[in-house]
């Protein structure tokens, strides 16, 4: 077998084996080294060939719709509803919410007091009146003006 092998280029070196040799000279002449190696050695044929290839058919998937990227920015919180809750002029009761507030840009005048978060809220029954602070021109104060 390695002799066959190693006589590719002169068929005339295997002489020495009469009935390998005439195998080989009359196949050469029709057909390639390796196929001509494997009818004569069948039961090699996997040794003189190396593994077999066989043709494999590779299916490719491609996307129906374009790939999204991430967003950090999709989500929001509610509202906090602050503002002015009863404007001037307008008649409260007592434990009713006038201003809603972060800070204190609303300050507490008569019957008026202030909750933690800085809700300000009415302390008696009455009419509601606002000033600008005299020391702070950005605050306003807030009073309630009791009834009778």
């Amino acid at each position: 077998m390695f002799r066959l092998m190693t006589l590719r280029s002169s068929a005339t070196a295997v002489a020495s084996s009469s009935h390998a040799a005439r195998l080989f000279s009359s196949a050469i002449a029709a057909r390639p080294l390796v196929s001509c190696v494997s009818s004569i050695f069948p039961q090699h044929q996997n040794c003189l060939l190396g593994p077999t290839h066989t043709s494999t058919q590779i299916t490719v998937r491609n996307a129906t719709k374009k790939a999204g990227g991430s967003s950090n920015n999709g989500r929001d919180s509610a509202g906090r509803r602050l503002g002015v809750k009863v404007w001037p002029g307008r008649i409260t009761k007592a434990g009713s919410i006038i201003v809603r507030q972060r800070g204190k840009k609303f300050l507490c005048g008569e019957n008026v007091g202030m909750g933690n978060d800085h809700t300000i809220f009415a302390l008696a029954a009455g009419v509601v009146k606002m000033e600008k602070s005299v020391h702070n021109k950005k605050r306003n104060i807030v009073h309630i003006v009791a009834e009778g």
